[in-house]
């Protein structure tokens, strides 16, 4: 597969300014993405207008340079504006045929960063869209004018360029075996809190090394994992899904951050209707917190074994 990526506007034709200047962060997005592209074996040109000094120079040069590549994806990455406001606004992707393509990487780069997901949104009259000749997408990264965008956006700038990847690529690595870092876990299952497993139907057995994570493997066994804390590591196995996700792949499968942070920091409903209490990733039985070093709550890394 191979992607051309470019920023909107350009070095002469500047976009939306405000808290950020949507030229320059759409090139270090752009400069981003096309690194963590290589990173998983897709091939990928960028480009950047430094020529233009109009918007009509600027969109057909943009278009031609895209037009004159083989690829099978085109991606132009901008920031939106509105107003300035301290509330969320949040991410979209527009297209004009990739309806499926656009809600996909919408819905990677929100659930990675705790951006409002905008959606996919179809839009006939953009210059880019309509003259690319191949498949395209147009990535609205937040608002430039958001505060609340904008400071997510810095926090999670890693995340947000490895979800663009990942999701407009389709070519991620189907179980990523790197360290998740810094999770905050909890302890559940234990006698004061019974669960059932996701897995089995029957409580959770406190006095195993076990764990939640919010995804859930159906037709094959969950896998093994590794969490580390403050007095050591010790092997788990998956038992449950949770704590506040059920199905947050982008964090659990591809390595990214866990959604229930974003939701626990903007204060919105993780996918079992509560609003988070805390940002764990991470639930781990009564064994396993003991063994590791936890005590209700606290910090840990886990893999896959």
């Amino acid at each position: 597969m191979k992607i051309v990526i470019s920023s909107g506007h350009g070095l002469k034709v500047r976009g939306a300014s405000g808290f950020i200047d949507e030229v320059d962060e759409a090139r270090k997005v752009v400069a981003r993405v096309a690194t963590d592209l290589e990173a998983i074996g897709v091939g990928v040109v960028e480009f950047h207008d430094d020529v233009s000094t109009t918007q009509s120079q600027n969109l057909n040069r943009i278009v031609a340079f895209h037009n004159s590549q083989t690829r099978d994806l085109d991606i132009s990455v901008h920031f939106n504006a509105n107003k300035t406001t301290p509330s969320p606004m949040g991410c979209e992707v527009l297209y004009v045929t990739q309806v499926g393509l656009a809600g996909e990487v919408a819905s990677a780069i929100c659930a990675a960063s705790g951006l409002k997901n905008r959606g996919a949104k179809k839009r006939t009259d953009l210059f880019f869209l309509n003259k690319t000749e191949e498949p395209a997408i147009l990535i609205e990264v937040c608002f430039v004018d958001s505060q609340a965008d904008v400071d997510i956006y810095h926090n999670k700038f890693g995340v947000i360029c490895e979800a663009i990847a990942d999701s407009a690529s389709g070519q991620a690595p189907p179980l990523d075996t790197r360290w998740r870092e810094d999770i905050t876990a909890t302890v559940f299952g234990g006698k004061g809190d019974p669960q059932d497993s996701a897995y089995t139907g029957k409580p959770v057995d406190p006095t195993v090394p076990a764990v939640a994570l919010p995804y859930k493997w159906y037709d094959e066994p969950a896998p093994t994992v590794i969490v580390e804390g403050p007095k050591g590591a010790s092997k788990a196995s998956i038992v449950d899904r949770g704590p506040w996700n059920l199905d947050d792949e982008g964090y659990v499968i591809k390595g990214f951050r866990p959604a229930v942070e974003g939701q626990y920091e903007n204060q919105t409903e993780a996918e079992n209707g509560q609003v988070p209490t805390n940002d764990a990733g991470i639930d781990l039985t009564p064994a396993l917190a003991d063994k590791i070093g936890i005590s209700g709550k606290g910090k840990v890394k886990w893999r896959f074994a």
